[in-house]
């Protein structure tokens, strides 16, 4: 072969490997943008409204769930009576995680939340001396859902494997001496009790945010950080790839009502 003959073979696997660049930056990039973006949600709070409480009846009025979700905050209670059984009226629940593209954090975390919480508390006690003497509370994984549909079909075979895994519950463990001026301001609290996620019962100290509503609902929002290895979770990873670190948070709105 000439030299004119191996100059255009040259340019030819130039061509070629240039192409090739930019296929797989642009494949990258749109993997990045599918899979990485992150979801840019609000962490739940005790002013974090559960995505439902937007909705609206027919008539164009609030529902009864989001009235119980948007009651304003520092408000007094409608009832001076707090003890007694409390059944969840609305909540949401899920989990906020960091994903990774060849090794590179996301630029926001991955939310997936459900509204599919169910459950019930107890309180007892006189006024300025009350107790939570009992939670159980439940999430059904099954309805997680994020904003991407491949993840979230990821995770019900993969990670927390919902379809196999579809509920996670935690119990209070000890009675909790609620604080004085709970029913009058916000209030600390901290939850020690058993999490039961991906089949693995694991003790845990859950710190929340309680707040009694104007309408008299009553409102706990919290977080808890979850290491996957504790419940035997194996973070999806797909070929190295696309990751989840191996970390992540749990957490949690519920609205109680009395009785």
């Amino acid at each position: 072969m000439d030299a004119r003959g191996e100059d255009v073979n040259s340019r030819r696997i130039a061509i070629v490997v240039v192409a090739l660049v930019a296929i797989v930056a642009v494949g990258g990039i749109a993997l990045y943008g599918t899979f990485l973006a992150g979801d840019d949600v609000a962490e739940l709070g005790l002013d974090t409204p559960a995505p439902s409480a937007a909705a609206t009846s027919s008539a164009g009025a609030p529902s009864a769930s989001a009235a119980a979700s948007t009651a304003a905050p520092g408000s007094s209670p409608a009832t001076g009576d707090l003890t007694g059984p409390w059944t969840v009226a609305s909540g949401v629940a899920g989990y906020r995680v960091r994903e990774t593209f060849l090794q590179q954090s996301a630029e926001t975390d991955a939310v997936g939340r459900t509204e599919d919480v169910t459950g019930s508390l107890t309180v007892d006690g006189e006024p300025g001396s009350l107790r939570l003497v009992s939670t159980q509370i439940t999430v059904d994984m099954t309805t997680l859902t994020s904003d991407r549909d491949r993840r979230d079909a990821q995770l019900r075979g993969r990670g927390i494997q919902s379809d196999t895994f579809p509920t996670s519950t935690f119990d209070l463990a000890t009675p909790v001496a609620l604080p004085a001026d709970f029913g009058s301001a916000d209030v600390a609290v901290s939850l020690p009790g058993k999490l039961t996620m991906h089949g693995v019962t694991k003790d845990v100290t859950i710190d929340a945010l309680a707040r009694v509503e104007a309408d008299g609902t009553v409102v706990v929002a919290g977080s808890l950080p979850i290491l996957f290895a504790d419940y035997g979770i194996e973070a999806p990873n797909v070929a190295g790839i696309i990751a989840v670190q191996d970390h992540g948070t749990m957490e949690f709105r519920v609205v109680f009502a009395k009785g």
